[in-house]
C-alpha cells in the first residue's frame, strides 16, 4: 500500500506540472518490479484520453491485467477520465533469452518509445 501511494503522488504531481497543461500529451514512462522481474508500463494522456501499455520481456511473470486495473484506478482518482474509456494494451516486444536480461530490456524500451515520441510516431 505504501508503494502505491507514492505511486500516486508520483503521477498526481506529473500530471500537475504546469508544463503537462499544453496541448501535446503527456507520457508517464514506470518500470515495474515483481517476482524477481522488471517490466515497463507507459501511460500516455492527451486530450482527456488515456492509453496504459505494458512491455514485458518475458512474458508471464506480471500480470498485465492487474497493472492495468492498478493505473485506472490511479488515473480516474487524479484526472476526469471515464476508466471505460481507457485503452489498455500489452505492446510485442523482443522476448529475453535468459533469466537476467530484464534490466536491459526495460531501458531499451524506454529508449524505443521516447525515439518513437520524439519522431512524432508516438
Amino acid at each position: 500500500m505504501i508503494k502505491m501511494t507514492r505511486l500516486r503522488k508520483s503521477i498526481c504531481l506529473e500530471l500537475h506540472d504546469k508544463d503537462m497543461q499544453g496541448n501535446l500529451p503527456t507520457w508517464i514512462f514506470v518500470p515495474i518490479h515483481g517476482k524477481n522481474h522488471w517490466s515497463l508500463a507507459i501511460i500516455r494522456i492527451h486530450n482527456d484520453v488515456a492509453m496504459l501499455a505494458h512491455l514485458d520481456s518475458f512474458r508471464g511473470n506480471h500480470d498485465p491485467e492487474a497493472i492495468f486495473h492498478v493505473f485506472k484506478t490511479i488515473l480516474c482518482l487524479i484526472v476526469p477520465i471515464d476508466p471505460a474509456l481507457v485503452m489498455t494494451g500489452i505492446m510485442n516486444v523482443e522476448q529475453q533469452q535468459d533469466g537476467h536480461s530484464c534490466g536491459k530490456h526495460v531501458l531499451q524500451m524506454l529508449v524505443g518509445a521516447a525515439r518513437k515520441e520524439s519522431d512524432g510516431l508516438g
